[in-house]
């Protein structure tokens, strides 16, 4: 048995948890806060089967991975045509890392 320890960003936890569930993963979702940027995340903790963690790590990839997403970005030189300044631009979003660990014994009551 493993435990699976994801820490994800909490704009993705919503549609990860709901997959994750969908195929049958038992999840734990922790509120958590980052030390660095002080930012809000949400740690995940998955109890499975040793042949499950591949699976896990799939969906934690799909749902809350790096992906590109259009975002307001201000810019000095945009402020000619804008009077905001703001024009979309791609950036990088999500994220998050996943430890993997031996379970010796696991009892639900």
């Amino acid at each position: 048995m493993k435990l699976i320890l994801s820490i994800i960003q909490s704009a993705d936890e919503a549609d990860t948890v709901q997959e994750l569930n969908k195929h049958g993963y038992f999840v734990t979702k922790l509120s958590t806060t980052g030390g660095f940027l002080k930012a809000k995340n949400t740690t995940l903790l998955i109890g499975t089967d040793d042949e499950k963690v591949d699976g896990a790590i799939e969906i934690l990839k799909k749902y809350a991975g790096h992906r590109m997403q259009l975002s307001p970005v201000a810019s000095a030189d945009m402020r000619i045509f804008s009077p905001s300044g703001a024009h979309m631009a791609e950036v990088p979003v999500g994220g998050g890392v996943v430890f993997v660990v031996d379970i010796d014994k696991a009892e639900k009551f």
